[in-house]
């Protein structure tokens, strides 16, 4: 209980702080969007050096990519089959503005220098593995300033309580997308044969792969880590494709797909795809998927497995 608590605090209060922050100047605002891209490849380089460390990892890798596959596609089938249905019974008006949809193909590259910062890691860890030895808990200390400045970014992004608490069909789309997303974890425990606290674990990132990869390190080892790491990244570029195909027709399926990418790196990809319009039911769906996933990551690794 202690740990879970512990847990809480260290992710909490430092999004907490941020959100205080009110910055007005651009120049910052865009200075602390670097910094965030900075620290997330530094924690995605230093989840992979610590799994480089692991004894016998040319066996263990298959065992990484299979697990994240099945975790993937459960908890994503899961998603688009319950959004689906809210859809079908609650169908959103046609949306009358409509962008230019921004390059997939751009995104993609992104989410692949991301995987190629966990590679460049692996190997580093791998090379150097008798000669340098990480401190403990410093994958920690970088994941602290990341949230810091998330929050930071949550505020500054023009998020009030009245946008998240008002639009009904953002907040319906996020419970619906949780409650979704834990049923795929708990599906593909059971085809994994893996506790099913561990599989709703691998369910709770929601795609927010910096802070799930660094929770399950931390909780179970550099191996879990690097299976969370892989599942949620997959939701990312795998929402390039969805969120343009489904917008018109099934909008909460659209925003849904993307978890807690919503309110960063898929946002622009949504503004394109339905329009202005669309960007509050975006920002309350965010808001959800972010506050949840520190929540119930910390809660679900603390339970014995």
């Amino acid at each position: 209980m202690q740990d879970m608590i512990n847990g809480l605090l260290i992710v909490l209060v430092p999004m907490l702080l941020g959100y205080l922050l009110k910055v007005k100047n651009k120049k910052y605002i865009a200075g602390i969007n670097q910094i965030v891209i900075f620290l997330l490849y530094i924690i995605l380089f230093l989840m992979g050096y610590l799994l480089g460390q692991l004894d016998d990892l040319e066996t263990k890798l298959p065992i990484i990519g299979k697990t994240a596959a099945i975790l993937s596609m459960s908890i994503l089938t899961s998603n688009m089959i319950g959004l689906m249905i809210y859809d079908r019974f609650n169908p959103a008006p046609v949306l009358k503005s409509q962008g230019k949809i921004i390059s997939r193909w751009h995104s993609l590259v992104d989410s692949f220098k991301l995987s190629g910062s966990v590679v460049l890691g692996i190997l580093c860890g791998w090379l150097f593995n008798t000669y340098l030895v990480l401190p403990t808990g410093i994958n920690l200390y970088v994941l602290i300033a990341l949230i810091f400045f998330v929050g930071i970014q949550l505020r500054n992004n023009g998020i009030t309580l009245k946008e998240v608490l008002f639009n009904k069909r953002g907040f319906q789309t996020g419970i619906v997308f949780t409650i979704t997303s834990l049923l795929g974890g708990i599906i593909a425990a059971l085809v994994l044969t893996i506790p099913i606290t561990q599989g709703l674990a691998f369910a709770s990132g929601m795609g927010w792969y910096s802070l799930s990869s660094v929770v399950l390190t931390n909780a179970w080892g550099p191996m879990q880590g690097s299976i969370a790491f892989f599942n949620d990244l997959s939701r990312e570029i795998i929402s390039l494709f969805i969120v343009p195909l489904f917008m018109q027709h099934f909008r909460s399926t659209a925003i849904g797909i993307t978890g807690a990418t919503a309110l960063d790196c898929t946002l622009p990809i949504i503004q394109k795809s339905g329009g202005i319009e669309v960007t509050p039911i975006a920002i309350s769906f965010g808001f959800v998927t972010n506050i949840l996933p520190p929540l119930l990551l910390v809660f679900f690794s603390s339970i014995p497995i």
